[in-house]
């Protein structure tokens, strides 16, 4: 056991270093050792896709041709109107207050200056007058300007304006705002110099220049600027051997170069840590569904079947993906292994596996659908694959699911346009993967020592030398194996079971009666018994012997090992009743226990069908008066002796399913053996 967990835990850790060496993190290659003008002594060709950076100088001017397109932003200052009106309207109060005390008017000049920096002759021409009115006067026509717009001055650069006031925003032209000049001459038109400087004194832009908030609008225009003037594609040649390395090529190069010191140490040691986790989540995805579907997946054979499928799809895949034929990658033919090893269920396991270990390590969102779906296609059209024509179905199928998903993802994934020579790959794809299944499905079979529906239907033709010898020296037994093949295959289809498999084993299972086919009653016809002279312990080894000459004999032609164990299962551990009795009358004390087959119990619906079936065709043909009624007694009490005997315990048929299959057996058994009505079952009831 310990053997089996090490070579467990060397496989998985070598599926690990393959998908490390496969997909290598992004180590810096050499640096270019070339000047512009030289002639270059080998082809420098890109290494992945780069993309080649704007220089500084050119990222400059664009966005100071952004600056010069973009309105600058001005901010309307609505509280300016307020506080110039509140400022006249207490220099007002001043000399209202000043007046009512009766201060001399040179006083009060002197008084007034040291609230408000105004002029002498200000002061004094506000006082010769009606300065209420004057002052009223200059109120009216500064929020007549404010209502317009003042800025301090209109630069030749600002033709057009964008003016914020909150959350609001407007765009207008300079020319409709005044600048502190034009709304000084607007308000002292006619007047005299003293009010032009009074005008001069309270006037104030009430729109100014927001230099960061204009810088912020062109640092959000800027940011979506690409910064790349261009991509080079990977395999893309950068310059050609024996030829002039030009500025165009060098610009290239140092794009290159340039991508070099992005690719750390630790950008190397992040991508190892994040993929191997990433591998190690699906390995134990694996495990833990084994774990709940019992799958045996992590068998030696059944895990060395996922570990190599997975090394050869992991370099096709590798190789594919280089050669930039991605959807070449067969992963129907890996899904179509998976599906007839194990089941439907597991097969949509490892499609999810298979298609996310290339769309995450690659980053490639349509190369996990494509992958995806394909393996879906497969898994599902490869689950009733019952001739070789049927081949075709699947083929079909995945080309169909390849072609419509090509066409997704190139008209709606990467919004361009229909590549033919995609769709060709998708299809030609579908096919490789058909071809591949018809030729490499046998030597898997061999190899890994599972069987197909295709490799059954084969084995079950009655024409193979074994069954026509079986049909001359052991006619009985030939008959005996046809029944029960027909009543395996019915009941097989009644709980969900392989009928094809149940049908052929029963085929099989008593083939080792051909080594003494006189020993068993069904070839026993107008012949002496010979169990007539040998002693009950005797007639039982004989008896018993037929199964390990079956088992024998299933070696020696190399039968699949679903056949072997039906053979050695299809009678558990009964007991010979018929010579456990007569031996009975002998001795009281014979042990019963040397009367029964030695086993093992069926561990498989199959393998119990085979014995249900056996039993109940043998137990039927030896009545020599039967009936539906009788039919009926012998499927219910033959279900029911294997059932309270313990024989079906080891096999996965519920107490539920034994009722579908007596339904089943009934109508067979009705026909082969042309029960007659009992009459006087009949009457009675």
């Amino acid at each position: 056991m310990k053997l089996k967990i090490q070579h467990k835990v060397l496989i998985l850790i070598g599926i690990l270093l393959l998908l490390n060496i496969i997909f290598l993190p992004p180590l810096a290659p050499v640096k270019f050792n070339v000047n512009e003008g030289e002639i270059s002594s080998a082809n420098i060709i890109a290494p992945y896709d780069f993309y080649i950076p704007k220089t500084e100088q050119e990222l400059f001017e664009e966005r100071g041709e952004i600056a010069r397109r973009i309105p600058p932003v001005f901010e309307l200052d609505n509280s300016v109107s307020k506080t110039v009106n509140k400022k006249i309207a207490t220099l007002e109060y001043l000399i209202d207050s000043l007046k009512k005390l009766k201060i001399k008017d040179d006083s009060l000049v002197g008084l007034v200056q040291k609230e408000y920096a105004l002029t002498n002759g200000i002061i004094k021409y506000l006082l010769r007058g009606n300065y209420r009115e004057t002052l009223q006067k200059v109120s009216t026509k500064l929020n007549d300007l404010y209502a317009r717009g003042i800025v301090e001055n209109k630069s030749p650069e600002f033709r057009i304006i964008t003016i914020v006031s909150g959350n609001k925003e407007m765009v207008e032209s300079i020319d409709q705002l005044y600048s502190l000049t034009e709304a000084e001459n607007v308000a002292t038109l006619d007047e005299r110099q003293e009010y032009r400087n009074l005008i001069k004194f309270f006037l104030q832009p009430n729109v100014t220049f927001s230099e960061k908030k204009t810088e912020l609008r062109i640092d959000e225009v800027f940011a979506n600027v690409p910064k790349t003037k261009g991509q080079v594609l990977k395999g893309e040649l950068i310059v050609e051997k024996h030829k002039r390395v030009t500025a165009e090529a060098m610009v290239k190069i140092f794009a290159l170069e340039k991508t070099y010191i992005s690719i750390g140490a630790w950008e190397v040691l992040r991508t190892i840590l994040f993929r191997n986790v990433l591998f190690l989540s699906m390995i134990l995805l694996l495990y833990h569904f084994d774990k709940i579907t019992k799958s045996h997946m992590f068998e030696q054979k059944a895990l060395y079947l996922i570990a190599l499928l997975s090394t050869i799809y992991l370099v096709i895949g590798k190789i594919t993906y280089e050669t930039n034929t991605i959807y070449l990658l067969p992963i129907a033919f890996f899904i179509f292994i998976c599906a007839l090893y194990f089941n439907l269920y597991t097969s949509i396991i490892f499609t999810i596996v298979f298609a996310a270990v290339f769309s995450f390590t690659l980053n490639s969102i349509p190369i996990f659908i494509y992958l995806f779906i394909s393996g879906i296609v497969a898994a599902f059209s490869i689950q009733t694959i019952d001739s070789r024509l049927s081949l075709y179905r699947p083929l079909l199928y995945v080309a169909i699911a390849n072609l419509i998903t090509i066409l997704f993802i190139d008209m709606y994934l990467l919004k361009g346009y229909v590549d033919i020579l995609h769709v060709g790959m998708g299809i030609l794809n579908s096919i490789l993967a058909s071809v591949s299944l018809a030729l490499f499905l046998p030597l898997f079979e061999k190899v890994f020592d599972f069987t197909t529906d295709l490799t059954l239907l084969e084995l079950g033709n009655l024409n193979l030398p074994l069954f026509k010898e079986m049909a001359i020296e052991a006619a009985g037994t030939y008959h005996h194996s046809i029944v029960v093949g027909s009543l395996a295959e019915a009941g097989a289809n009644a709980i969900g079971a392989d009928p094809i498999l149940a049908r052929v084993g029963a085929y099989y299972h008593d083939i080792g009666k051909l080594k003494k086919p006189e020993y068993f009653i069904e070839n026993q016809i107008g012949v002496k018994n010979p169990h007539d002279n040998l002693k009950p312990q005797m007639s039982v080894l004989v008896i018993i012997s037929h199964v390990k000459d079956g088992i024998e004999m299933a070696k020696k032609m190399k039968l699949p090992k679903k056949l072997n164990d039906i053979i050695e299962q299809h009678h558990g551990t009964t007991t010979i009743e018929s010579f456990y009795r007569k031996a009975l009358h002998i001795s009281v004390d014979t042990n019963q226990d040397s009367f029964r087959y030695p086993g093992p119990k069926p561990k498989t619906k199959e393998a119990a069908l085979v014995m249900l079936a056996d039993s109940i065709e043998a137990s039927a043909r030896s009545d020599k008066s039967i009936t539906v009624t009788k039919l009926q007694k012998i499927v219910r009490d033959s279900i029911a002796r294997k059932f309270d005997d313990g024989q079906l315990d080891d096999c996965p048929i519920a107490r539920s399913d034994l009722a579908h299959i007596s339904t089943a057996f009934l109508p067979i058994l009705t026909g082969i053996f042309h029960a007659r009505i009992d009459y006087d079952s009949a009457t009675s009831n």
